[in-house]
């Protein structure tokens, strides 16, 4: 099916980076539109110098920077064989920030899926946190793709580039096998393997005399049964994979580190998650799981909110 991917591109490497993973994320067919936003340029401190600056000049030197930038990104996806077309967001017109333009755009124009790049380490955190790519994703009804700055480039289409291995977190929550199943679907468009990691998050320290065995077991039994009916869907989709069970203890390291070191252990392509919902999709991206595999996986991660449809 015939996929509607949304890019977003600034100009600066991790978008460039972004703009190589939309190419590799898609497939001969689909459609790929590339935005660019231009701020309005009157704030608090140009306002303060109005005189001195020509904020008209300053705005006219963003759309033709802007202009710039989404003719480029237009010109390489062209090149790799790709429907691709941009569109120039001018905010002083619209009356919005950046993130509420990007998700209306997405809304409107039906987009399947929406590519952002962050700015590295430390700019992931600073896109997540208040700013962004954080505001994009509290309000996507899609899934969105966060592409670090130091996340691997793909080949080009033209040279066999394409996803080959594709990592899902999966625990007993809906929203995770909803991202199995669109990881399933992604793998077979690709031709991928799969990577299915379940992470068992045990419980305690415990109180002297307490017998944790009982519920240590109980949580084995939980990660049994992902297990399983991870091996059953692999196999009813025809999809060839892997099934791996990480456990971490109380003390150390956290369910994300386990997710990038499986990721790492099996050199994927791409790390999809799913999201718990708005009130849970906001604890799930501030300061936890989605934020540091985010920030130091070194590959894209594709994140599902509850509500984006099924693939």
């Amino acid at each position: 099916m015939t996929k509607r991917i949304l890019l977003a591109t600034d100009g600066s490497e991790s978008s460039r980076r972004a703009l190589r993973e939309a190419a590799a994320f898609a497939r001969n067919g689909d459609v790929i539109r590339v935005i660019h936003t231009v701020e309005d340029p009157v704030n608090l401190l140009t306002a303060a110098f109005g005189k001195l600056i020509d904020l008209e000049q300053v705005r006219r030197d963003m759309q033709r920077e802007g202009e710039e930038h989404l003719a480029r990104a237009v010109l390489y996806l062209r090149e790799e064989g790709f429907d691709a077309q941009a569109h120039l967001l001018d905010l002083r017109t619209t009356g919005e920030t950046v993130p509420e333009a990007m998700t209306r755009e997405a809304i409107e124009w039906g987009a399947d899926i929406i590519v952002v790049g962050t700015h590295g380490r430390s700019g992931v955190r600073r896109a997540m946190l208040g700013s962004v790519a954080e505001q994009i994703l509290r309000s996507a009804e899609v899934p969105v793709m966060l592409v670090a700055g130091e996340a691997r480039p793909h080949l080009p289409l033209r040279s066999g580039g394409h996803y080959e291995r594709i990592l899902v977190a999966l625990d007993d929550s809906e929203t995770a096998r909803q991202a199995f199943e669109y990881a399933l679907a992604l793998a077979r468009t690709h031709g991928a393997s799969m990577r299915v990691v379940h992470v068992l998050d045990l419980p305690g320290p415990f109180l002297a005399g307490f017998d944790p065995e009982p519920l240590l077991d109980a949580v084995r039994a939980v990660g049994e049964q992902v297990r399983l009916r991870a091996e059953t869907r692999l196999k009813e989709a025809g999809v060839p994979g892997e099934i791996e069970m990480r456990e971490i203890q109380p003390v150390g390291e956290g369910v994300a580190d386990q997710i990038i070191a499986a990721g790492k252990d099996a050199d994927v392509d791409v790390i999809v998650l799913g999201t718990h919902g708005r009130r849970g999709f906001r604890r799930f991206t501030l300061g936890s799981v989605a934020e540091d595999t985010a920030r130091h996986a070194g590959r894209p991660v594709l994140l599902l909110p509850a509500h984006a449809p099924s693939p």
